[in-house]
């Protein structure tokens, strides 16, 4: 709350600030502890030349972790990016990326493909492109021509019946595979993992995750508008429609690239848009660049414990809802006190 007696830019500069810092902390953070200044001078080799440390240093910065940070950072950017944008859409604080059943079909999509084709590349495609076909389901289903006013209701039952369709195929996939060896790897995919991650990852979520992005940044004041009701916003001339199609499909194409690379992950885009704009305000000049930063402070931060905390690594959306609903309980519980003063 004290932040917002802060000027925007400032804030949003701290946050810049504190997001390469922790970008920076969580590539030396591991099993094999490396020095930030060692991890820094590694980075800038580059420009800077060659320097003392060992070539497993570099590796372990280069090829695993390097990778493995940013795309935690572009999904984390990318799911509370898509959550604050699903709050304003639907006028509801307890919407998220979710609620659209492209999660689920994303996920069935993984599964199946783990199924039919075994692991790596096949499960990323499968994700990616039932997670489309979710979110088209859903657009089919809610229809293209009922009223304004009933449209995002529809859209929310629309997401609902997919989501069951896709949430049983998902089961009746995790019965007949094989208990040795697919159901496991099954079940630790759904549970969200970045162990997995590579720079091909990266390169295939980054233009996913970042043109939706781009468009939700563009979009930020048709946004606003539509959190305060549909009428309003095309009494200041916002093309309702077309701004909330827009935003679905964006926020759909997150969803299912974050899916696709990482498993489901939950949590994030109902939990990072809320702090922010408990601490720093809902100005959508900035909140959106806030919440991006935020998103991605906050995933890699939950990903350096899942990858630090045991010899095992925790599955990433295990401990996203560990961390998650307790925050969201306090900020429901703030929220409460606040409302009856």
């Amino acid at each position: 709350m004290i932040a917002r007696s802060f000027p925007q830019p400032l804030v949003s500069a701290g946050l810049f600030l504190l997001m390469l810092i922790t970008l920076l902390l969580a590539l030396a953070t591991g099993r094999y502890l490396i020095a930030p200044d060692t991890v820094s001078r590694i980075l800038l080799a580059p420009i800077l030349g060659g320097g003392d440390w060992n070539l497993i240093e570099q590796r372990i910065v280069e090829q695993i972790r390097l990778p493995r940070i940013l795309l935690a950072a572009v999904i984390g950017a990318g799911l509370a990016g898509a959550g604050a944008a699903l709050h304003s859409v639907f006028r509801n604080p307890l919407a998220e990326p979710q609620l659209l059943g492209v999660s689920s079909g994303a996920a069935f999509g993984g599964v199946l493909a783990f199924l039919l084709a075994g692991d790596g590349w096949p499960v990323v495609i499968g994700a990616l492109i039932f997670g489309l076909v979710a979110l088209i389901a859903v657009f089919w289903l809610a229809g293209g021509k009922e009223s304004r006013s009933s449209g995002t209701v529809l859209l929310v039952l629309a997401g609902i019946v997919v989501s069951a369709v896709f949430a049983s195929g998902v089961s009746l996939i995790k019965l007949v595979a094989d208990p040795q060896n697919q159901l496991p790897a099954i079940v630790f995919w759904l549970m969200g993992s970045l162990s997995a991650a590579d720079t091909s990852k990266l390169l295939l979520a980054l233009p996913c995750i970042g043109i939706s992005l781009i468009l939700l940044y563009g979009l930020r004041f048709h946004l606003m508008a539509l959190s305060v009701g549909e009428r309003d916003a095309e009494a200041l001339g916002v093309p309702v429609r077309r701004a909330r199609t827009l935003a679905l499909l964006a926020v759909g194409l997150i969803a299912a690239s974050s899916v696709a690379v990482c498993g489901v992950v939950g949590w994030v885009g109902l939990v990072v848009p809320h702090l922010v704009r408990m601490a720093f305000g809902a100005d959508h000049r900035s909140f959106i660049l806030n919440t991006l930063m935020a998103g991605a402070i906050y995933l890699v931060l939950v990903d350096t414990l899942a990858r630090s905390l045991s010899e095992v690594e925790i599955p990433l959306g295990v401990l996203t809802a560990l961390l998650g609903a307790p925050l969201f309980a306090f900020l429901v519980r703030r929220l409460g006190r606040s409302l009856h003063g």
